[in-house]
């Protein structure tokens, strides 16, 4: 029975990743993440700005942008040979120049950074926001919260994000005189410093699968049974941007020339098909989600054939959207009627695939029921016209047997 069962489940899973597949292009996952780079992009300067901005009331701006650019030096030369092309410099100077300049404005009074902080979180939500539609889209549901509460939710969603990022790069910034204080502390000593080593990655590892999966938990407007850290999706996602982002990097450093191409902002360019990357990665790992979901709907016997059956978090805007619709066809029936169009039909016809010309079922009951009710009005009015004229030529012959 469970040699059986085992073959079954594995062909299932294949399944919904296949079918994964195939629903990115069909939701249009390349013009998507396109969308949401743009977004990105917008909020990418003020997300950094609230990040160091954060980092610099725990005292690790300075270490945080250091292991920021080493990263990013490492990720530019994944070959390791020390020498890096005309691209990944430019890259390289931009965000070095970017993060010192926004480090050196983080000076100021605790005050003065929150207020620069919340500021800079409301530029960044903006992202959220967008991605908070695309998950929508991906779950085919309607926005249901009205904008002042939706706002602020994201908000608070991008600050639970920056709150976990601040976490993740003051552990990877504690070493160190730091990190043998905390061990003496705790009464590890040294072991405590190559513990904290030997965690870092792993915990880096584990702080972003935690990002992905908020993102994919709070900003649809869909009610999820419970909150998935580690999940089938969140796991893709970060498996296909890493591999996307090693594959763009040796593409930077090997082939590519977007400094000849496009000039001083080769470097922007290149952080643009990175930010696109990183949306298609954050896409496919949603979708693989929401078909891992449905499998296990399919497999509890819920109608999920088509379709998620989870309830939406908000409801609200759905009548004011489904009233706002109907005024419009209303006005829109209302111009053709005037012109001289046939009221009985409520909508035209459409195109099918094969380019025949085919009209909508209620259509054809609103056609077929004027059709019947003509026909049924003209011969009623017929028969009473017959009916009326019998009587009308009886009526001589009457009088003249009526005579004497």
């Amino acid at each position: 029975m469970s040699s059986r069962a085992t073959p079954s489940k594995r062909s299932e899973i294949l399944q919904a990743f296949s079918r994964a597949t195939r629903e990115f292009f069909r939701n249009s996952g390349l013009d998507s993440a396109a969308s949401l780079s743009y977004f990105m992009v917008l909020a990418l300067f003020p997300g950094v700005l609230a990040l160091v901005s954060l980092l610099a009331l725990v005292g690790a701006s300075q270490g945080a942008t250091q292991w920021i650019l080493d990263v990013m030096h490492q990720a530019l030369d994944p070959q390791g040979e020390g020498e890096l092309g005309q691209d990944a410099q430019q890259i390289l100077g931009m965000s070095e120049q970017l993060l010192t300049g926004l480090a050196a404005e983080t000076n100021g009074t605790t005050l003065t950074i929150l207020i620069g902080v919340a500021g800079a979180l409301w530029s960044t939500s903006g992202y959220v926001n967008a991605f908070s539609r695309a998950m929508n889209r991906l779950y085919k549901v309607q926005e249901g919260r009205p904008q002042w509460k939706r706002r602020p939710q994201m908000m608070g969603i991008t600050l639970l994000i920056m709150i976990v990022m601040v976490v993740s790069f003051t552990l990877l910034v504690t070493s160190g005189q730091v990190a043998q204080a905390i061990g003496n502390m705790i009464g590890m000593g040294e072991q405590f410093v190559v513990l904290l080593n030997w965690l870092k990655p792993p915990t880096m590892f584990v702080m972003a699968l935690l990002v992905v999966a908020l993102l994919y938990h709070l900003t649809p407007n869909v009610k999820r049974p419970r909150f998935k850290w580690f999940s089938a999706g969140t796991i893709s996602a970060l498996a296909v941007l890493g591999l996307s982002v090693v594959g763009f990097s040796i593409y930077i450093s090997r082939f590519a020339s977007f400094s000849a191409t496009y000039g001083a902002i080769g470097g922007v360019i290149i952080l643009v098909i990175a930010c696109w990357i990183s949306n298609m990665a954050l896409l496919m790992g949603a979708i693989v989600d929401i078909e891992f979901a449905r499998l296990a709907q399919l497999r509890q016997g819920i109608a999920a054939d088509e379709e998620l059956q989870y309830p939406v978090r908000d409801d609200s805007l759905f009548a004011k959207k489904e009233l706002s619709n109907f005024k419009d066809l209303v006005g829109a029936q209302q111009i053709r009627i005037d012109h001289g169009g046939d009221p009985l039909l409520t909508t035209t016809s459409a195109p099918d695939p094969k380019g025949k010309s085919t009209l909508n079922r209620n259509t054809v009951v609103v056609i077929a029921a004027g059709i019947t009710a003509w026909f049924g009005i003209r011969r009623w009015s017929i028969n009473r016209a017959n009916s009326g004229g019998g009587r009308k030529s009886d009526d001589p012959q009457q009088a003249r047997d009526r005579q004497p």
